[in-house]
């Protein structure tokens, strides 16, 4: 089938859809799309929520708890205890399909009828990860997210395998004594690194490899005591090293800023593509026929995916997924053998021929289900046998066809279509669409997405940032006892919780660092760290290397597709400019 150019029904944009596309579609046994790639994208992260944690009580037992479902949900949210207790079953709240009503619109009725488990985890943690969502094999995790087989991880997110005492990052990987890493693997006792690995003793660097006691530097490969750039013998670059005290507060600010500098007006490679072929996107690595895809790593056949890893391939649209085979529309999936010939369903946990269900885990061939375990041939939690399920199955498709759910504002959604946003059970700006998408309250609302306004905490500050120790050295344990006004007092864009406290763990990381504390919430420092990212969106754009020494007389002509947009400041290279300037 040829490429075709449709009009996306939410955004109103024209995408193609190409002749690839067609053939995985008919391959897996689902219409085209009626949505664009990125409209697709921001309706998954819609019911995404990974940051947003609330206090509220477990609606079977009574006790406090952490939850991503703030206390005014409708949703029935039972504590960790609770969830995992043999006294209830999901499948007593199975049910008949009802033929007069849209089948997403019952779905949506059997998941808030259903209890959920208050945070996401796998109930296979050790201990203190009481304040973290989204944890598996993980230990001392406070407020952190998305963090596997990793310990003493403070205020990150996407914490990825064998990490150790690490704080304020941002996708990392098998990194130990880290502070402020992001897209950053095999580091060791480092502040301030952006793409950047195998990296020790160092600071303030942006993508550089194996480099050792280097301070200031971009784009280095294999040295040893370098500062800003510079070659330096080992004597003086530690002289040099600490005269900086960046233990102290406004030397600190002060590198901050030098280190944005260098990084904006550094040359930027067009994409971090490593050891694959035939690969469009960022951050990819291992990997085989990837295409406008980011951060995955040993994966192949895969097409507008984010963070998949683990040999999971012809899929497209997977957002945050471990193994799987032939799958879409998939969120935050993964685990327990992996999932395959899956679709249009969030947090599966191993499993073959599921479609249009939530948390539930190594099953078969389900259909619209919610919180099942190691069951098959179940529609809306009711068991059928084989073959009637199967019957029943094409009936409701049809059914998805003839009588499709139609949101507020007249998006169509028959079957193919993930599940609309505003069913979803968290709020628009819970959740991670807000990042990738950004929206006001009114926009949202619009859009008929609920929004949750932040609770007004007003918590008794004792202390602001402006009467904290200015170096590390001068602080005392009783700061443990305070409660920080942020410098920002919640008048910023970032979600800012306003106060904040220092606990002990996170105290004695900062002193064995030699860095000052934090003048800014842990929100606020989020959203200042994902300032070093870039959206998943990709820009054609044309190298911008004048270098005659390059194998071109002018400006070089190739162009590529980025995810640097071309409105920013960055000098962005083809792949064989940049190696020519770096190497």
């Amino acid at each position: 089938m040829n490429s075709e150019i449709r009009n996306c029904q939410n955004c109103r944009r024209d995408f193609a859809i190409e002749a690839e596309d067609f053939n995985f579609y008919e391959k897996i046994k689902v219409p085209p799309p009626t949505f664009c790639p990125g409209c697709r994208l921001q309706r998954r992260l819609a019911s995404y929520n990974i940051r947003t944690l609330y206090k509220r009580n477990c609606d079977k037992c009574g006790d406090s708890m952490i939850s991503i479902y703030a206390p005014e949900s409708k949703c029935i949210v039972y504590c960790t205890k609770c969830y995992f207790n043999d006294d209830w079953d999901p499948m007593s709240y199975g049910r008949d399909v009802d033929f007069l009503k849209p089948f997403l619109q019952q779905f949506h009725e059997l998941r808030m009828d259903i209890p959920q488990m208050h945070i996401r985890h796998s109930n296979n943690n050790g201990p203190s990860c009481e304040y973290a969502n989204s944890t598996s094999h993980s230990s001392h995790a406070y407020l952190s997210y998305n963090v596997v087989k990793s310990d003493y991880i403070y205020y990150s997110y996407l914490v990825n395998k064998e990490n150790k005492m690490c704080a304020d990052s941002f996708n990392i990987k098998k990194n130990e004594l880290g502070y402020e890493l992001v897209n950053s693997n095999f580091n060791y006792k480092s502040i301030f690194l952006t793409d950047s690995e195998q990296c020790a003793d160092s600071s303030f660097l942006f993508n550089c490899s194996n480099c050792l006691n280097c301070f200031m530097c971009t784009n280095l490969r294999n040295k040893n005591y370098c500062f800003r750039n510079e070659q330096l013998p080992r004597e003086e670059y530690l002289k040099k090293f600490l005269e900086l005290e960046m233990g102290n507060v406004d030397n600190f600010e002060n590198l901050k800023k030098e280190y944005e500098e260098i990084c904006a007006r550094s040359i930027h490679c067009y994409a971090n593509i490593i050891k694959s072929e035939d690969c469009t996107g960022n951050s990819i690595e291992n990997s085989k026929n990837v295409k406008e895809s980011f951060n995955v790593w040993g994966c192949e056949n895969l097409k507008f995916c984010a963070f998949l890893m683990n040999i999971h391939s012809d899929a497209y649209d997977i957002t945050v997924a471990g193994r799987g085979e032939r799958s879409y529309e998939l969120v935050t999936s993964g685990g327990n053998g992996g999932n395959f010939d899956s679709k249009f369903s969030h947090r599966l946990r191993g499993g073959h021929n599921n479609e249009y269900c939530d948390t539930c885990k190594i099953t078969d061939d389900l259909f619209g289900c919610v919180g099942l375990s190691s069951k098959n041939y179940c529609i809306l939690n009711k068991q059928y046998s084989k073959e009637d399920f199967f019957i029943l199955k094409e009936k409701i498709i049809e059914h998805m066809n003839t009588m499709p759910y139609v949101d507020k504002v007249g998006r169509v959604y028959k079957y193919g279509e993930y599940f609309p946003i505003e069913i979803s059970q968290v709020a628009y700006n819970e959740t991670l669409a807000i990042e990738q998408f950004p929206l006001t309250k009114e926009e949202a609302l619009r859009e008929g997405y609920e929004w949750r306004d932040i609770e007004n905490k007003e918590y008794k500050n004792t202390i602001t940032t402006s009467d904290l120790p200015k170096n590390i050295k001068n602080v005392s344990n009783d700061i443990l006892s305070e409660t920080i006004l942020c410098r920002h007092e919640a008048k910023c864009s970032h979600q800012c919780t306003k106060s904040y406290r220092i606990i002990e763990e996170e105290l004695n990381f900062y002193r064995q660092m030699n860095l000052p504390l934090p003048r800014e919430c842990p929100n606020c420092r989020y959203y200042k760290r994902l300032e070093r990212t870039n959206p998943w969106k990709l820009w054609d754009r044309r190298c911008m290397c004048i270098d005659k020494s390059h194998e071109h007389t002018s400006r070089c002509e190739n162009n590529f597709k980025t995810n640097y947009s071309p409105d920013r400041q960055e000098i962005v290279y083809c792949k064989k400019c940049y190696q020519k300037d770096i190497y």
